[in-house]
């Protein structure tokens, strides 16, 4: 796999914004300018510095709904629900030509909550972009609430249809199936025994043993300025949550990174050539590692969910609680769950439980839904999360738009 670099990680998005904020100063005339720094200081967690930055530019530039939809999602990631929706109504009219802020606008309302109607903007939105994950993932769960899971599945169909490997309309299709009885085919699309890999890396020799890295991974983790409690719109609760890795000074975070890329490799390359599941025939040969640290007390965890933009996702344990003996299970990664999916349903393709330790690596299809049990522990449980972004998604690349991981 061709490993391209992720420039909205946390190394380069310092120098990255320094030359935002010059090309703003010398041509500040220039809209797109503002775009592009309000959106790498999202990108960066900065949003009340994006609020002050959009803010100035909606005061010095004529109305333009693209900087106030901006403006509406930086105060969404605050969050500050109440000034998002004072921000949208002073907006000038969208042009019935932006076919992008249009979008912008369709998802805003869908992530806020604050649609009056959200199925009818879901429909609307994949009217516009029949692959856009987030109107998929709303009409899949007004559906389900409905009671009415077919809605969802010749949405799903169009997906796939466009974009076989399409991760969003996979899981969609297959939670359909589940609920509407399909046990067989739901399975077909979401198997636990295929696709997952777990490997127990070795520490980088520059760190003599697996402890020193290990306090390494700690003290870089717990130092990084964007670790957040709780972010807005991620599956972590009661826990805290960095943007992307590394920052510019972090030696062992990169140097594990370094390690990831190469399980990956080890891993497409064993892939079997002769499957015809598109997870194999749609595998990215470009893509690029997207990283971000967790960090888990006691009762913290993540909630079930799946991962939109990656192809392929997974953990790596920095440091593990001991075993709490009122509960084996305490801690673990739990693959497969359906929790907090829409009305209660067996996942038909099972769950499976995975024990962390400090160095293990799990690899898994970015469409397997998967959540964490607490540790009940008074220790952290620390680890670096990630997905392998094909190239060729683009929602990242939107203006303004945030990553979408948990």
């Amino acid at each position: 796999m061709l490993w391209h670099e992720d420039l909205h990680c946390g190394k380069h998005l310092p120098a990255i914004i320094d030359l935002a904020r010059k090309a703003t100063a010398v041509r500040p005339d220039i809209v797109k300018n503002w775009y592009m720094l309000a959106s790498l200081l999202i990108q960066a967690g900065e949003d009340e510095q994006a609020i002050t930055v959009l803010t100035e530019a909606i005061s010095k530039l004529p109305p333009d709904p693209t900087l106030y939809e901006m403006l509406a999602g930086a105060k969404h990631q605050s969050p500050r629900v109440d000034l998002l929706r004072d921000v949208l109504q002073c907006a000038p009219a969208i042009p019935i030509d932006d076919r992008e802020t249009t979008i912008s606008h369709f998802e805003l309302l869908m992530k806020s909550r604050i649609a009056d109607d959200e199925s009818q903007v879901a429909t609307d939105t994949l009217a516009l972009d029949p692959l856009n994950s987030h109107a998929l993932s709303v009409l899949g769960r007004v559906s389900r609430n409905n009671g009415r899971p077919q809605i969802i599945v010749p949405f799903c169909r169009a997906a796939l249809e466009r974009d076989p490997g399409h991760t969003r309309a996979r899981f969609e299709l297959a939670v359909a199936f589940a609920m509407l009885g399909r046990s067989e085919e739901a399975r077909q699309l979401i198997d636990l025994d295929r696709f997952i890999e777990i490997i127990d890396l070795a520490p980088p020799e520059s760190y003599a043993t697996a402890e020193r890295f290990e306090n390494a991974l700690t003290s870089e983790i717990g130092g990084n300025p964007t670790l957040k409690l709780d972010p807005v719109d991620k599956a972590i609760k009661g826990g805290f949550q960095t943007s992307g890795l590394p920052q510019p000074s972090d030696r062992a975070i990169s140097a594990v990174l370094d390690l990831i890329r190469l399980a990956v490799d080890g891993f497409e390359v064993n892939l079997l050539e002769g499957l015809k599941d598109p997870f194999v025939t749609e595998r990215p040969k470009q893509a690029w590692l997207h990283a971000w640290a967790v960090v888990y007390p006691g009762d913290g965890r993540q909630m079930s969910h799946i991962h939109d933009d990656g192809w392929l996702s997974g953990v790596y344990y920095v440091s593990v609680p001991k075993t709490s003996s009122g509960d084996p299970r305490a801690g673990c990664l739990l693959l497969g769950s359906l929790e907090h999916n829409g009305p209660s349903v067996d996942p038909p393709w099972g769950t499976r439980d995975i024990r962390p330790v400090p160095g293990r690596l799990v690899l898994f299809p970015s469409y397997i839904p998967h959540a964490t049990i607490p540790t009940r522990s008074t220790d952290q449980r620390i680890c670096i999360s990630f997905d392998v972004i094909p190239t060729h998604r683009g929602s990242r690349s939107k203006k303004g738009a945030a990553p979408l991981s948990g």
